[in-house]
């Protein structure tokens, strides 16, 4: 039997609907940065939501909510439907750390958020300045341990990573840092390049260039193994300074209560675009590691790290502010 003429034109507009009713509900998903346009987080936000529009056929919007160490994008996910519509890329450190330092961060890092996929990985370095004497890490605390005037160290703030690591450098080398915080990476830099502040405490991709340009010694990274681009920097376990190995992650996360499927959706769609080649080789261009597994054992992971974080800040001494 013939089909009627008017077939092909019906299957059209069904499937234009169809689609047009997929766009609709794609259009909706929003991603969360707690940062501004620019920064690293919002960096790697864009690269795998371009990347999931390639590999998945996801369309998100990537809005930046950028204040209080990445509060005003948290609260913002903890209003929104736990619908798996909303969800926010955040450095796992700052999820964890960000109500141990301000009192009015009223969440829980393990129990409010459901982790889908770790993004990239860094790890942290300690590199010195014109104003620090000693090329290695050793003979920068033996300088130290006689300069307790000049004796300091720049990090992007108060209760981030990098204050708490410091703190433990510190403690651990008996040798007394004082801590000069910034507000942002940008001005610590400066002022050690400038000799201002004697050493920095930052991210490992942040410390390649300078170190390439000899304008810092890099002296220590908290990583486990080396890093290729700082092929000279030992360890903290190579430094012997086992207490110091950090890896921190930026992660996906959805509000806690989505529904599992809805999860198990999202881990889907971050599994095929961390291994797509084009989206590994954007983040290893902007200087990261990507996750051996990616979207596995991280509701465990967080609850160590923050176990870890806790003890750090502990050992500091530093308390919450509000």
């Amino acid at each position: 039997m013939k089909c009627p003429k008017v077939l092909p034109g019906l299957i059209a507009v069904v499937l234009a609907a169809v689609a047009g009713m997929a766009q609709a509900q794609q259009a909706g998903v929003r991603l969360l940065v707690g940062y501004p346009a620019g920064g690293a987080p919002d960096a790697v936000a864009r690269v795998f939501a371009e990347h999931l529009r390639q590999v998945a056929g996801v369309a998100v919007v990537v809005e930046n909510r950028a204040g209080a160490t990445g509060k005003l994008a948290i609260d913002a996910v903890q209003a929104a439907p736990a619908d798996g519509q909303t969800l926010m890329v955040m450095p796992a450190s700052s999820l964890l750390l960000t109500p141990m330092v301000l009192k009015s961060a009223n969440y829980d890092a393990v129990r409010d958020f459901a982790p889908v996929s770790a993004l990239a990985e860094y790890g942290f370095g300690v590199a010195l300045g014109p104003a620090a004497q000693g090329a290695t890490l050793a003979e920068f605390m033996a300088w130290a341990k006689g300069h307790a005037d000049q004796a300091n160290y720049a990090t992007p703030g108060l209760g981030t990573p990098q204050h708490f690591l410091g703190a433990e450098l510190a403690r651990q080398g008996g040798t007394p840092l004082t801590h000069v915080p910034y507000r942002g990476g940008a001005n610590a830099v400066t002022d050690v390049l400038g000799g201002q502040v004697a050493a920095l405490i930052t991210t490992e991709q942040l410390l390649v260039p300078y170190q390439a340009q000899g304008k810092l010694r890099a002296v220590l990274i908290t990583s486990p193994q080396r890093n290729a681009k700082l092929p000279g920097v030992p360890t903290a376990r190579e430094a012997g300074l086992p207490q110091l190995e950090a890896v921190d992650w930026f992660g996906l996360f959805a509000k806690a209560g989505t529904p599992v499927d809805r999860l198990a959706e999202w881990q889907a769609r971050a599994d095929a675009v961390l291994a797509s080649p084009a989206y590994r080789k954007a983040i290893a261009d902007l200087g990261y590691a990507l996750p051996a597994r990616p979207t596995a054992g991280l509701g465990p992971r967080l609850e160590r790290e923050r176990g870890q974080w806790s003890d750090r800040m502990r050992v500091s001494g530093f308390k919450a502010t509000e």
